[in-house]
């Protein structure tokens, strides 16, 4: 009786507190790698976040981004239903669709994020928050302009 309650209370408690380290870890907004080149934008989820998203990295080529800016997450929220994606209070993490397509998204804190809008590919709109948006912002509209 004991085993059978452990086994199913186990995994429940692993998820619970995975979910919740995701949430205290948010906090800081710095959720994302990003690396730019001449021919992709790759965003990477850093530890946890790869898990709650469901995703090890999201690649956008350079020729299919339709723009950069910086947004105010909380006053935006995922577009849609969940596709494969953690909605927690504190915490939203994955892909999302609806009318507009598919977006991916990774925000913890309300605050500035990151927005790729993307013009050609399976998802239409990527929203990050990262360390310096602002910075990250700049040089993607550096590298449209420039391709």
């Amino acid at each position: 009786m004991v085993s059978d309650l452990l086994r199913v209370m186990l995994p429940i408690s692993v998820l619970l507190g995975l979910i919740l380290y995701g949430v205290a870890l948010a906090r800081n907004g710095d959720l994302a790698e990003v690396a730019i080149s001449d021919r992709e934008i790759v965003i990477r989820p850093r530890g946890v976040f790869k898990f709650l998203s469901f995703r090890w990295s999201v690649r956008i080529p350079a020729e299919s981004v339709a723009g950069a800016s910086v947004i105010d997450t909380g006053n935006v929220d995922p577009p849609g239903m969940r596709y494969a994606a953690t909605l927690f209070p504190g915490l939203v993490a994955g892909t999302f669709t609806g009318q507009e397509g598919m977006s991916y998204w990774l925000s913890g804190r309300r605050g500035a994020a990151l927005q790729v809008n993307v013009s050609d590919g399976p998802l239409t709109r990527v929203v990050v928050q990262v360390s310096d948006p602002d910075a990250i912002a700049q040089r993607i509209r550096n590298l449209a302009r420039a391709g």
